[in-house]
C-alpha cells in the first residue's frame, strides 16, 4: 500500500464494473465505473492534504463526496465546492491544498456527473432544479453541516445560487466562479436565420458530449485533440500529463444523465431558459456574494456588476476579474483564484461550530 493509499481513507463501498458475459466482451467505449475511479485516483494523488472519499446517500441516488481530513479550528466555516458541466471533484486538484489550509473543504460530484449516481431527471426546468437542490440539501443534512461557504463554478454556480436562494440559513458566503445561467438571451439572437435553425434542429437530439461517446475507442484521444489546453493548465502541478484528460474522458463517457438534465435548462444557443439575473434579487439580503470571472471567458462579467446594482443596500457583492484566465478560472490562474477564494472564505467566519464532522 502506497503513502497515498493511507492518505485517502476511501469508503470501500464502490460500484463494480459489472459481471457475467458482458464484462468479458470488448467495450465500444473503453470506460466503466471502475475505470473512472482509477482515473480519479490518478489525479487526486497529487493532492497533499489528507482526503476522505465516500458516498452520501440521498433519495435520488448516491453523491460521491470528497472531504479534507485536515485538523481545523472549530470556528472555521467549511467550504463546499460544486463543479461545472462535464467535470467532477478531480478538477479541484490545483486548489485543494491551498484552500484547505485552516478550514475543512468538501467537494461533491453532482448527481449525473463523476462518480455520483446518474438518475433520470424530470424534463422541466422546475423539475430539474428541484431535484438538484433537494439532493444538495439532503447531502448537507447527511454531512451535518449547518453553515458553510458555497462555491460553484459554471453550471455549479447556477445550482449554488438556487440552493442559497432556497436555504439561506446555511450559507455564510456565496462564491460564484464564472457562473453560467445569468445572461438573458438577447432578442436579436432569437431571430435565428433559417439555415441555422435547420442545423439546430438536426443537433437537438444530441447531448453535449455525444460525439465523445460515439467515438468509441477513439474517445480518449479525442479529448486530447479537442482540449489540448487541459494538459497545459494542469501539468505545472499534475506531473502526469494525461491524468486530467483521462479523468475528463471517463467522467463524460458514462451514462449522460447530468447532460440530459442540463439540456432541459438551456435554450438552443446555451442561454438559460430561466436566467438567474431575473431571480438574484430574491436571494436573502444578508448573504454576501463574490463573483469571480475570467477576463478571457465567454461568460459576461457585466452580470456581476448588474447583480451589485440589483442588490444595492443588501449584503456586499464583490466582483473580481482574473485577467489571464478564461472560463476555467480555477485552473487558468490557480494562484490568483486560490488567493481570492481564501480571502472570500475568511471574510465571514462564525464563532459557532459549522459542522459536527
Amino acid at each position: 500500500m502506497t503513502a497515498h493509499d493511507h492518505q485517502i481513507a476511501q469508503d470501500e463501498e464502490s460500484e463494480g464494473s459489472g459481471s457475467g458475459l458482458g464484462s468479458y466482451l470488448p467495450r465500444w467505449r473503453p470506460t466503466s465505473s471502475t475505470d473512472l475511479g482509477l482515473a480519479e485516483k490518478r489525479v487526486l494523488k497529487f493532492v497533499q492534504t489528507p482526503l476522505k472519499l465516500f458516498n452520501t446517500a440521498t433519495t435520488f441516488g448516491k453523491i460521491w463526496t470528497l472531504r479534507t481530513n485536515n485538523e481545523v479550528p472549530e470556528n472555521k466555516v467549511p467550504l463546499v465546492m460544486l463543479h461545472g458541466m462535464g467535470a467532477g471533484i478531480g478538477i479541484w486538484v490545483l486548489n485543494l491544498d491551498t484552500i484547505a489550509k485552516g478550514r475543512r473543504v468538501y467537494a461533491l460530484d453532482l448527481l449525473g456527473f463523476g462518480r455520483s449516481s446518474r438518475p433520470q431527471f424530470p424534463s422541466s426546468v422546475e423539475g430539474v432544479e428541484d431535484q438538484y437542490i433537494s439532493s444538495i440539501e439532503q447531502w448537507r443534512s447527511a454531512n451535518n453541516l449547518t453553515r458553510f461557504t458555497l462555491l460553484g463554478h459554471s453550471f455549479g454556480g447556477y445550482l449554488a445560487t438556487l440552493y442559497a436562494k432556497k436555504y439561506p440559513q446555511h450559507i455564510a458566503h456565496l462564491v460564484l466562479a464564472d457562473p453560467w445561467g445569468f445572461t438573458r438571451m438577447p432578442e436579436e439572437k432569437m431571430q435565428i436565420p433559417l439555415r441555422w435553425k435547420l442545423v439546430i434542429n438536426v443537433l437537438k437530439p444530441f447531448n453535449i458530449f455525444s460525439g465523445l461517446r460515439a467515438a468509441g475507442p477513439l474517445g480518449p484521444r479525442l479529448v486530447n485533440k479537442m482540449r489540448p489546453d487541459l494538459q497545459v493548465k494542469f501539468t505545472k502541478h499534475v506531473k502526469d500529463v494525461d491524468a486530467v484528460p483521462n479523468y475528463i474522458y471517463h467522467c463524460n463517457a458514462q451514462n449522460p444523465s447530468g447532460e440530459v438534465a442540463f439540456k432541459s435548462l438551456h435554450l438552443e444557443l446555451g442561454y438559460a431558459k430561466s436566467p438567474l439575473i431575473d431571480r438574484i434579487s430574491d436571494l436573502h439580503k444578508d448573504i454576501p456574494v463574490t463573483m469571480i470571472y475570467g477576463a478571457q471567458s465567454w461568460m459576461d462579467p457585466t452580470n456581476g456588476y448588474r447583480v451589485q446594482e440589483l442588490r444595492e443596500g443588501m449584503a456586499p457583492v464583490a466582483v473580481e476579474l482574473i485577467l489571464n484566465a478564461g472560463h476555467h478560472v480555477y485552473a487558468d490562474d490557480p494562484e490568483r483564484f486560490n488567493t481570492l477564494l481564501s480571502y472570500a472564505c475568511g471574510m465571514y467566519e462564525c464563532t459557532d461550530n459549522s459542522s459536527s464532522n
